[in-house]
């Protein structure tokens, strides 16, 4: 009767392979759990975290572009990379993608910090005080961890394409995935200019507030209601 989507491209994917499906389709946002307050930022010294960091969230999988992520950050200037670490968070998942392996092979395994799987609360701390988060991903259907990030006041540095940009929204930089370079000169910039950090850094909570659970829950309620008037109204006939 009806299909939701959580995400304008998402829909637009479907649409494609399904072209029966776009009148059907309705897009509702997912919304973001609340994360617990962040601890003592002593927690990340603990973890080895010793300076400012890009952090990267994700399950480690080959759609999620770590290996360009690792590539680009390894291609900026060593003064760079002694101020900012990039810090790896999330569990394997399929594909072989071996963040250690990855790190090792450019040369940057001192600068980089692979934390795995974490729990909620040491997951909240690690959003709060990166510089920004980094997802350049080759495709998502939403992009949780940049709504996470957004809620704590954090930019993103994320892909031009699939549902990225409209999640984002004015909190993000914006870059092709598949081009290291442009990768890298999105970490730069984000990294060394504190105007443009502090602008994208402003829009980031009120993106974040954009995707709500309570909204998604009205949404979806509005969509049984309309499936259910549409049988209605054809029992009518």
């Amino acid at each position: 009767d009806r299909i939701m989507a959580d995400s304008l491209s998402t829909a637009r994917d479907l649409a494609a392979l399904y072209p029966e499906s776009a009148s059907r389709t309705r897009v509702i946002y997912p919304g973001h759990a609340a994360l617990p307050d962040p601890l003592d930022p002593v927690l990340l010294e603990t973890l080895g975290i010793d300076r400012p960091y890009v952090l990267f969230v994700g399950t480690l999988e080959p759609r999620k572009n770590l290996a360009r992520l690792v590539e680009a950050y390894a291609s900026l200037d060593s003064v760079i990379r002694d101020e900012f670490l990039l810090v790896i968070v999330g569990g394997k998942g399929w594909g072989g993608v071996d963040a250690k392996t990855l790190a090792s092979d450019s040369g940057v395994s001192g600068q980089v910090r692979i934390m795995g799987y974490v729990d909620d609360a040491e997951l909240a701390t690690l959003y709060a005080h990166a510089r920004c988060l980094a997802m350049p991903s080759l495709y998502e259907g939403f992009g949780l961890p940049l709504v996470e990030a957004m809620a704590q006041g954090v930019p993103v540095l994320t892909s031009n394409r699939s549902s990225l940009p409209e999640v984002a929204g004015e909190a993000g930089h914006l870059v092709d995935p598949l081009d290291v370079s442009a990768i890298r000169a999105g970490l730069e910039r984000l990294l060394k200019d504190d105007v443009y950090h502090a602008r994208l850094a402003g829009k980031a909570r009120e993106t974040a507030e954009h995707f709500s659970w309570r909204q998604a829950a009205k949404e979806t309620w509005a969509v049984f209601e309309e499936a259910v008037e549409e049988r209605r109204q054809r029992r009518g006939r």
